[in-house]
């Protein structure tokens, strides 16, 4: 298994789920996220050096606590669209009691 090429694929996604994250596209962040993740551990489950096992175990502690970060900003990113929402719904009636703007004649 080359390592070197599997590291830059992690560090390219990493760098792609923070770009996500910038514009606000929580849910593709946390996926990338959580691609770069799996593939760590399954790197981890294929070597047998202890001293590289060691290595990619402070890659995947990076990796979750990136996965974290992201995942906490997207979940308050949910719950102010859901506040919105909400808001929405519970000032529906006040605005179905106001009058049309103009009627036709």
């Amino acid at each position: 298994m080359d390592l070197t090429s599997e590291k830059e694929h992690w560090a390219v996604w990493t760098v792609q789920a923070r770009r996500f994250a910038k514009r606000q596209n929580f849910a593709d962040a946390v996926a990338r996220m959580k691609l770069v993740r799996n593939s760590i551990e399954d790197a981890i489950a294929g070597v047998s050096d202890e001293t590289e096992k060691v290595r990619l175990a402070a890659h995947l502690a990076r990796a979750n606590e990136l996965l974290g970060e992201l995942q906490s900003q997207y979940d308050q990113w949910r719950s102010e669209i859901a506040a919105r929402r909400q808001h929405t719904i519970d000032s529906a009636a006040e605005e179905m009691a106001r009058p049309l703007p103009n009627q036709a004649d």
